[in-house]
């Protein structure tokens, strides 16, 4: 009986998060409220209120699960220090844009992160979050650009850490387009070439 009541909770967590997922990329963020997502997940707001505190709370665990996965492909570099650092932030940024690409979920988690969501005082742990999310992709990519500058095959006289600032700003820039007009290219088959742009620029 345990492990089925621990099953069916996780069932209805799941279920308010798909909920929320849906109606914060129909509607926005700030126009969707707690009483729309009970309705959509068929549930009442006392269990929303059982697995999250506030609609913050409910925002950011929508956003760990495609959150999570990108910290593990960031924490894979750090894993080999000894790889060809290029070689690393190039699959990197390949796989997280072929991801965004293919995954009807990151897709629209993302629509929402980018477009659909107002950096309000309601959301501002979620925010925060993702801040910290973006610093460390910063610092990762730093560390690597480091590696790449002691190993000689970094662009002479460039710091690091602009290096890893702008090519992260730099693919942030191209998923927001692409969220807004996926059709004006194939990102899974031209995300090797994209990436391969701001590289020749960063490399020796």
């Amino acid at each position: 009986m345990a492990r089925r009541t621990k099953a069916e909770a996780e069932g209805t967590r799941t279920a308010i998060l798909d909920a929320a997922e849906v109606l914060f990329f129909q509607q926005g963020v700030s126009r969707t409220t707690l009483e729309k997502i009970a309705v959509a997940a068929n549930v009442t707001r006392g269990a929303i209120y059982w697995h999250f505190q506030n609609k913050a709370d409910l925002f950011n665990a929508m956003l760990d699960r495609v959150r999570l996965p990108y910290q593990h492909l960031l924490d894979e570099i750090d894993k080999n220090p000894t790889a060809d650092p290029f070689e690393q932030v190039r699959n990197l940024m390949i796989d997280s844009l072929s991801l965004i690409a293919s995954s009807e979920q990151h897709h629209r988690v993302l629509t929402i992160v980018f477009h659909r969501c107002e950096y309000i005082d309601e959301l501002n742990p979620a925010v925060t979050k993702q801040d910290d999310l973006d610093t460390l992709a910063v610092a990762v990519l730093q560390r690597a650009f480091e590696r790449a500058e002691q190993a000689g095959t970094l662009r002479d006289g460039l710091c690091p850490r602009l290096a890893g600032l702008a090519l992260h700003m730099y693919v942030g820039g191209i998923i927001s387009k692409f969220l807004l007009k996926p059709q004006q290219c194939d990102l899974r088959q031209h995300a090797g070439a994209m990436i391969d742009t701001m590289l020749v620029g960063l490399k020796k």
